[in-house]
């Protein structure tokens, strides 16, 4: 258990760097988010898209549970998207939110992704 819990924290790390020739070790070549699959490559452009979108994302763990091979974790954000963010009109305002995110591993890497996003945080904080 603590085994994946310190590979996903490095993942976290290596997210938090953007250190994108890092990411294989981390994840699966056949990668699925929210059951798309979207291989590793697609995997990491929906990543760098994300920053271009937010430059100031991190990915802090607030809240991580080990069930191996699953891992359940909560991550917090502070940030300022630069435009409209899942919708809303946020336009480079700081918002604060949290996802809730699941993952299966496979050979001490990330084979499958679930992933929310309370979308009703981020409204609560918009005019």
């Amino acid at each position: 258990m603590t085994q994946l819990k310190e590979i996903y924290l490095a993942y976290l790390d290596c997210l938090n760097r953007q250190a994108w020739s890092e990411l294989a070790d981390y994840v699966d070549p056949d990668v699925e988010h929210n059951g798309r699959p979207l291989r590793l490559a697609g995997y990491r452009h929906m990543l760098i898209a994300d920053y271009a979108a937010i430059p100031d994302l991190q990915f802090q763990p607030e809240l991580i549970l080990c069930e191996p091979p699953r891992l359940a974790a909560r991550l917090k954000f502070d940030c300022s998207p630069k435009a409209a963010f899942m919708g809303l009109a946020v336009n480079g305002r700081h918002v604060t939110f949290h996802e809730h995110v699941f993952y299966d591993f496979r050979d001490a890497k990330i084979a499958r992704v679930w992933s929310v996003i309370d979308k009703a945080e981020i409204e609560k904080q918009l005019p």
